[in-house]
């Protein structure tokens, strides 16, 4: 597969996320890579591994390297997908990348799973804090979440009217009924001029 091979040829996330952005069946693709419903699909996953093998990528390093740019292209959904990187890391959304370091180290300290073991779901919640120093410290990722967050509220689908199956006929008598008032009222104008 081309896209394998692009994907181990490349070694810097914003290249891939360019290359993946520019094709509609490599945003697919990526997708389904990355989508974690694909391991339970035995033949994907034996015909993925096979593909990877012949070009020389483990398919764990394929996953790696395409999870950051699927999540900057928003094509992965993580278990809280409005997730407020900034607000996890504890700074403004203007900070530079000092601050940015700063906050995760503060942060990494308290909940790292190796030094809170009796901390309950400090794995999940290090993960995450992990995501968002990874895609914030980015520049370019940054500015992907960054365009990302804000259209995300901005962007909804407006249910089409849809009228429930009794309601039709009498909305088309309405409208009949419309037509039919328009044409008298006109009937009843024209036959006032003809007489004048």
């Amino acid at each position: 597969m081309r896209f394998i091979r692009q994907v181990g040829e490349i070694n810097d996330t914003p290249s891939l996320i360019m290359i993946i952005a520019a094709d509609a069946d490599y945003l697919r693709l990526c997708r389904s890579i990355v989508d974690p419903a694909a391991e339970s699909n035995p033949k994907f996953s034996k015909t993925l591994e096979s593909v990877c093998r012949d070009h020389g990528l483990s398919l764990s390093r394929l996953k790696e390297k395409l999870t950051l740019a699927a999540r900057a292209l928003g094509l992965m959904h993580t278990s809280n997908t409005s997730a407020d990187y900034y607000r996890l890391l504890g700074v403004r959304s203007q900070a530079n990348t000092q601050e940015i370091k700063k906050a995760f180290r503060r942060k990494a300290v308290k909940i790292h799973p190796d030094a809170n073991a009796n901390l309950t779901g400090s794995s999940r919640r290090f993960v995450e804090l992990n995501d968002a120093y990874r895609t914030l410290r980015d520049p370019v990722l940054r500015r992907h979440y960054d365009v990302n967050r804000q259209h995300l509220f901005r962007w909804r689908e407006r249910p089409k009217l849809s009228l429930p199956a009794d309601s039709r006929p009498t909305i088309f008598l309405w409208y009949l009924g419309g037509l039919l008032f328009i044409f008298v009222i006109l009937f009843v104008v024209l036959d006032i001029i003809v007489f004048l």
